[in-house]
C-alpha cells in the first residue's frame, strides 16, 4: 500500500473506532490542528470538534445500529488532494446501507486540512 492508501484507510477506520483514547489519537494524527470536516449539514473545525463529530457518528452508526464503515476503494490522488469511495454496511449481513465519495485536502505533512464526504445513497 502507498502512503496515501494507508492515510485513506486510517481515515475510514477512525469512524469505526470505539475506544475513545484511540479515536482521539487517530483524530489528532489524521487532521491538522485546525482541520475541517464537511458532510451534509455538518461543518466542524479543530481537533476537539472533530473528536465530538467522530464519536457521535460512531455512537449512532457503529454502536447503536451495528454498521461498519468499510475500507475505501478507487483511491486517486494528485498533489495535496485525494478522492476515494466509501461505504457503510450492516455488521451482521454486510448489506450496504450508505455509500459515497470522500475528498481530502492535505497539507505538506500529509495531514488533513479539510475532508468533504458526499453520501450517494
Amino acid at each position: 500500500m502507498t502512503g496515501i492508501e494507508i492515510l485513506v484507510q486510517r481515515f475510514v477506520s477512525v469512524w469505526n473506532e470505539t475506544d475513545p483514547l484511540q479515536r482521539r489519537h487517530l483524530v489528532r494524527t489524521l487532521w491538522c490542528e485546525n482541520g475541517r470536516h464537511l458532510m451534509g449539514t455538518q461543518d466542524v473545525r479543530g481537533h476537539e470538534a472533530l473528536e465530538h463529530r467522530v464519536a457521535a457518528s460512531n455512537q449512532r452508526n457503529v454502536l447503536e445500529k451495528n454498521y461498519i464503515f468499510r475500507p475505501a476503494t478507487a483511491i486517486q490522488s494528485l498533489p495535496g488532494v485525494v478522492k476515494f469511495r466509501w461505504d457503510m454496511a450492516r455488521g451482521d449481513t454486510n448489506e450496504i446501507v450508505a455509500a459515497g465519495i470522500g475528498f481530502l485536502v492535505l497539507d505538506e505533512d500529509q495531514l488533513i486540512v479539510c475532508d468533504y464526504l458526499f453520501a450517494e445513497s
